[in-house]
């Protein structure tokens, strides 16, 4: 990995806060692998598998969702042999106009159109206990939550 391949990350990071806020989900395929997942389950949404199901939960709109997704803070290094992309996010409770923040790990691959996102791990750091909208049955069927 080189500076270049650095910066072409730190782009995509970039890019996703700009893709998940669409009104559509068209710049997905810019953003994730065709089998990525996305490991909602520390949020009570589940492990979200493939960039079709992907696409599907953030199609839900706000609420669920923020507002506007904001990502900062982007390290980028290798680990066991990944690349991984370390950042903080934070955004605003549509509920309570307070902010609520965290973590993502995301393990990013290189493919022929450039870098993308297989696996997306991210974690409420604070507040602590903070319950975000929950799923419905149904997504909790469709999902194995």
């Amino acid at each position: 990995m080189d500076v270049k391949d650095i910066v072409e990350i730190q782009q995509l990071m970039a890019l996703y806060g700009h893709a998940v806020d669409a009104a559509d989900q068209s710049m997905f395929p810019l953003i994730f692998t065709e089998d990525a997942a996305f490991d909602a389950r520390s949020t009570g949404w589940g492990l979200i598998e493939g960039r079709e199901a992907i696409a599907a939960w953030f199609a839900l709109g706000k609420p669920p969702h923020p507002p506007a997704h904001n990502l900062m803070n982007v390290y980028v290094t290798e680990r066991d042999g990944e690349v991984h992309a370390l950042s903080k996010w934070m955004n605003i409770d549509r509920r309570s106009g307070g902010v609520f923040a965290g973590d993502n790990d995301d393990t990013v691959v290189r493919t022929p159109d450039g870098w993308r996102i297989k696996l997306r791990t991210f974690k409420i750091r604070y507040p602590e206990n903070y319950a975000p909208y929950q799923p419905d049955e149904e997504w909790k069927e469709k999902v194995g939550a």
